[in-house]
């Protein structure tokens, strides 16, 4: 395994267990958490792609305690890996996000109030911190790029991508996966129902943020792979 800290690059050995976006839901996390103890092993791999953070629902929203688990788990094992997602970088470039008219970096500074009390800043740093050090994509043996969404448009390689981490996870761009020499692209971001293949070589993955069914991959890091359709034979459900 190779890591510059931006992008992770896995050998063609083991399976890598993907998932998407969690959004503070503790039931979905403490599923998958169930699911990843059952399926680690020195050659496999779980793959976090970002978005742990912001419910929607202020009440049930349990951002704090998912990114603490997730975040000792990140370091204190080399094969547990979180993304960087929009959320996450929303956090570092201090820009306020919002769903569905809710301002969820209020909600979110609500939470480490609620938690850290007079301490809630100094606690929201430390995580801004962390958020700075995760990696931003995959790159498998087998040709998988995976990251939180597509690249921006004009985005046409790894580089590009490793720098604009704050321009926005939207668009896409035909010769991206050529020019980083991959064949398919799996992703989170959009609450699609379970996964979508869009453009035959992009999987859309929803794990807990969904419009539907919750979705993961039990990607074969030693199946060759020539599109998404290849990825679609590896998705799993949680309902």
């Amino acid at each position: 395994m190779f890591n510059n800290r931006k992008l992770i690059e896995l050998p063609k050995k083991g399976k890598a267990l993907v998932i998407t976006d969690i959004h503070g839901n503790i039931d979905d996390y403490n599923r998958f958490m169930d699911i990843w103890e059952n399926f680690r092993d020195r050659d496999n791999h779980l793959i976090q792609t970002g978005d742990l953070i912001h419910g929607m629902d202020l009440k049930n929203d349990k951002s704090i305690e998912i990114l603490d688990s997730a975040k000792y788990k990140f370091e204190n094992s080399k094969n547990f890996h979180l993304l960087l997602g929009n959320h996450e970088w929303s956090l570092i470039s201090k820009t306020e996000i919002y769903k569905a008219g809710i301002n969820l970096t209020l909600n979110f500074e609500t939470l480490l109030k609620q938690k850290f009390g007079i301490q809630w800043e100094d606690k929201l740093e430390n995580y801004i911190k962390f958020f700075k050090k995760l990696p931003v994509a995959v790159k498998t043996g087998n040709k998988v790029f995976i990251s939180h969404a597509g690249p921006p448009r004009y985005i046409d390689d790894i580089d590009e991508i490793i720098q604009i981490t704050n321009a926005g996870y939207k668009g896409g761009h035909r010769l991206f996966l050529e020019n980083t020499g991959c064949n398919a692209m799996m992703v989170g971001h959009a609450p699609v129902n379970g996964v979508e293949l869009t453009n035959k070589r992009q999987l859309v993955v929803a794990s807990s943020y969904t419009m539907g069914k919750r979705a993961y991959v039990k990607l074969d890091l030693e199946r060759k792979i020539k599109n998404g359709k290849d990825l679609l034979k590896m998705v799993k459900y949680l309902d």
